[in-house]
């Protein structure tokens, strides 16, 4: 803790000559406006330390060398305290996992006579996401990847790009990942289990979104029962996660993939809102048990700060460039990507970082 208050004071120290982020109002860039930003964060990142000192972590998988080597995330954290030097990627994955998909489900789960969601990182990832922090142009892009994405998974052949979560836990997926988006650099991954996307958004509060449409269908196998109404309402994390999972509308993924990126529009508005932020270390220990991850405490809070200070306008929301498969191509349904699309997706918004722009920076 003594470091971690060095480390504060190294910050403060550093207040006058850091340049300003353009999107900030002009009443913050001032002397009082950066002091307060950096008491706040310093209140936050002290909390987190309360946090991570005095409950478990959060669940890691255990990575080997080749694989830490890959993701590299120490480039996350290697600029002044709290500061992106350099734009990183992070791949996020939700994760919706069955007893069958588990070798260690719960016994209890067993006798149910259906197949309720359990805790776990095993089995298929249901979304997937490559979000890039980028402080050189204030920006946040990201990127969904539909689970049905036929492409090389490395050892195993093409196959749907969530299988690679099965086959080899996060690294084949960031593996694969990288290999269909032009060999793009992945900083980190995160995992998040279904049941802590529900909990989490209990402990914001609920999620106010507009659901598009009447959304109803029934899974007995999964007691899987969805029943929303059209409209502007705040939802709770059980009735999120019907809107979250709901593909019955005869457009897959794609429908999908529109409502998660509306709901996590509003999430990020919610979680990154100053009164939520205060309450972070409640809320992280709310879903530690649902979430897997090789960020390091420094590289979160070097994340959260960035979050906190974008303009929401430089968000930008972007679906992997591809279309439906015809039954006439495959007897399974699959997202088939646009090779020249994305090469020109990934040069516009996640262009590689050289070393003339770190240098610059």
């Amino acid at each position: 803790m003594e470091k971690f208050k060095e480390l504060i004071h190294k910050e403060s120290s550093h207040t006058k000559n850091s340049s300003d982020i353009n999107s900030q109002p002009k009443s913050s860039r001032g002397f009082w406006g950066k002091m307060g930003k950096i008491a706040f964060i310093a209140a936050v990142a002290g909390a987190l330390f309360g946090f991570i000192l005095n409950s478990k972590p959060f669940i890691q998988a255990n990575l080997n060398p080749e694989e830490v080597d890959f993701f590299d995330d120490n480039t996350i954290s290697q600029g002044q305290f709290l500061q992106l030097n350099r734009p990183v990627n992070i791949l996020v994955m939700g994760m919706s996992v069955l007893p069958p998909d588990t070798q260690n489900a719960p016994e209890d789960t067993k006798e149910l006579g259906y197949f309720p969601q359990v805790n776990s990182f095993d089995g298929l990832s249901d979304v997937m996401l490559l979000i890039r922090f980028d402080p050189k142009n204030n920006k946040l892009n990201m990127l969904s990847i539909p689970r049905d994405t036929r492409t090389e998974i490395p050892g195993y052949g093409l196959r749907k790009i969530n299988a690679a979560n099965r086959l080899g836990g996060a690294y084949l997926s960031a593996q694969s990942v990288s290999n269909l988006l032009e060999d793009v650099e992945i900083n980190g991954y995160v995992r998040i289990n279904v049941l802590g996307v529900g909990k989490l958004i209990d402990a914001l509060g609920g999620v106010t979104v507009n659901v598009p449409k009447d959304l109803k269908y029934r899974d007995d196998s999964q007691h899987l029962y969805i029943n929303l109404k059209a409209g502007e309402q705040n939802l709770n994390g059980d009735l999120a996660l019907q809107l979250l999972r709901f593909r019955n509308d005869g457009r897959g993924d794609i429908g999908r993939i529109e409502r998660q990126q509306m709901v996590m529009q509003a999430l990020i508005k919610q979680a990154l809102n100053p009164a939520t932020l205060v309450r972070s270390p409640v809320i992280l220990n709310t879903v530690k048990e649902n979430i897997d991850t090789n960020l390091s405490l420094d590289a979160l809070l070097t994340l959260v700060n960035f979050g906190v200070a974008i303009n929401r306008s430089n968000i930008q929301m972007l679906t992997l460039p591809g279309r439906v498969s015809s039954s006439r191509e495959f007897a399974a349904s699959y997202w088939l990507p646009d090779e020249s699309k994305i090469e020109v997706m990934m040069a516009k918004y996640f262009t590689p970082f050289s070393v003339e722009d770190y240098l610059n920076y």
